[in-house]
């Protein structure tokens, strides 16, 4: 099942961004630093407006919040834009708020003639424009002064995660890394602590090894399975030579970029090991190299059942907890 990639994109996509954490004297993250914490974000041609946007602020004291999951794969919550009810993907693929064409109607949101942004990744290019929202709010918490991004094409995969209303939105780490996040799966609760850290636009990734290779995945709240970049797919030897040629060519919408079904053999991530697995081959991702590995494609929460996620903003970690009571720490 496809995964809402074209959100995803947009913004693991949009996403891309830029960590607060590490910056450089212009106020602007050191591309250095990115590197060795491995959390830049796959799409490297992406408009500066996009880059040096701001993340979202707590309008009032920070405080915790225990959200309650609506029915669906992934960690969809009840929330409101400008005021309007809708219901709202907490999406760690994402860096910024990506909402639905129906959605930026329903709250009002000004989208400038013009302001259009362009995402190029290797297998489809994408357009969006690009707002600001009044407010977007979670529990009893409102937050400000972030952008939100609507597609030019309305993403139909978006209704098999669970986002059933037209009216949806995907919040991402402009207003999640205000944030230590735990999704529980187990108990369909996400609970927001607040971290005391600065919030900022960017996404983490993970080392991982697939069939006993090393690579770098985006651990993705967001995604309902496992996607690999084609070349990494081929490595393994997941794919033919043929196969790697027919998702070598560029697709007008995420909608029609090839698919290839693949089974894993074995999938390790921080101390674990996971059999029976299946992938979907996509080309997502430009495979470039981030701290020494390949990024390798995205790994949703949901692929691996029912765990609880605890994604460490500002330390950069995400976490996976088994079940069973033992905390597990991450490569990063």
């Amino acid at each position: 099942m496809i995964p809402k990639l074209a959100a995803r994109m947009i913004v693991v996509l949009a996403a891309t961004l830029l960590l607060s954490a590490c910056v450089a004297r212009d106020n602007r993250p050191s591309i250095e630093a990115l590197e060795r914490a491995a959390v830049l974000a796959p799409e490297a041609e992406l408009d500066d407006r996009i880059r040096q946007a701001p993340p979202y602020l707590p309008v009032g004291p920070p405080r915790r919040l225990r959200l309650p999951m609506l029915p669906g794969d992934v960690p969809i919550v009840q929330g409101r834009i400008n005021g309007i009810a809708m219901p709202l993907l907490l999406d760690t693929g994402t860096s910024h708020v990506v909402m639905s064409g129906p959605a930026a109607s329903a709250t009002g949101l000004y989208l400038p003639k013009g302001n259009t942004i362009s995402l190029v990744t290797p297998g489809y290019d994408a357009r969006f424009r690009s707002g600001a929202p009044r407010t977007i709010s979670l529990g009893d918490m409102q937050f400000s002064g972030g952008i939100a991004i609507v597609p030019e094409r309305e993403n139909r995969h978006m209704r098999r995660l669970g986002l059933r209303s037209e009216r949806h939105a995907a919040v991402g780490s402009s207003v999640l890394s205000n944030f230590r996040v735990t999704f529980d799966f187990g108990r369909r609760e996400v609970i927001l602590e607040p971290s005391g850290a600065p919030p900022f636009t960017g996404v983490l990734w993970t080392k991982v090894a697939i069939d006993g290779e090393d690579c770098l995945m985006l651990l993705d709240s967001g995604a309902n399975g496992i996607f690999i970049e084609p070349s990494f797919a081929r490595k393994l030897g997941l794919i033919d030579a043929k196969e790697a040629q027919r998702h070598s060519r560029k697709a007008a919408t995420v909608g029609g970029a090839p698919l290839s079904l693949v089974h894993l053999g074995r999938l390790e991530i921080q101390g674990r090991a996971f059999r029976g697995l299946s992938a979907q081959v996509i080309n997502l991702v430009d495979g470039s190299v981030s701290a020494g590995l390949p990024r390798a494609g995205l790994l949703g929460f949901a692929a691996l059942g029912p765990h609880r996620w605890q994604v460490d903003y500002p330390n950069k970690l995400t976490l996976l907890s088994a079940p069973a009571p033992t905390t597990l720490t991450t490569d990063h």
